[in-house]
């Protein structure tokens, strides 16, 4: 597994505004995107799309709160080959791959280490932050997955997602 960085981390705050005041105003981070809506403020502190993620949980389906505190830390690769590649690893040390999703401008795997932590392997397409600056809308995706012996899932082959066309869609209906 080629993982090459910590990408970011989620965390579940009380306070959604009061995190991202202190976040910004304190620490210096610069807001990539925000959903007041469904709650979010995803934060960087450089050319990442994002480095730390707060979410007070508004808008949550069903209504139930969830306790503040860590959500998942996130590793990046540096493309879909390394993706999949992380993906067949996460299967071969037994490790159940929760769910995986196309998040516009990346596609991540989710599952969890040995003691319940949420953890995110993640291939983020170049110059998100750039493409994507004032957000990505709300157009998260479920991905298929597959369990240990199964086929993979033929998203994990496209190598040269996203193809130019889908991405100037994408860039297209977002919904800032």
């Amino acid at each position: 597994m080629a993982l090459t960085r910590i990408g970011h981390v989620n965390l579940r705050v009380r306070d959604q505004d009061r995190s991202k005041k202190f976040y910004t105003e304190a620490l210096g981070f610069d807001v990539a995107e925000e959903d007041p809506v469904h709650g979010g403020v995803f934060m960087t502190l450089g050319d990442s799309f994002h480095t730390l993620d707060v979410s007070d949980g508004r808008g949550r389906m069903g209504g139930e709160s969830r306790p503040p505190g860590f959500v998942h830390v996130a590793f990046l690769v540096d493309s879909m080959k390394a993706l999949r590649e992380a993906y067949v690893s996460l299967l071969d040390h037994e490790i159940q791959i929760d769910h995986a999703t196309n998040h516009v401008n990346q596609r991540s795997i989710y599952f969890k280490d040995p003691d319940g932590n949420g953890l995110e392997i993640y291939y983020e397409i170049p110059k998100a932050l750039q493409l994507f600056y004032g957000g990505r809308g709300d157009d998260d995706t479920p991905l298929p997955v597959s369990k240990p012996g199964e086929p993979l899932p033929d998203w994990l082959f496209e190598d040269d997602w996203p193809r130019p066309e889908v991405l100037e869609e994408a860039l297209a209906n977002r919904r800032i």
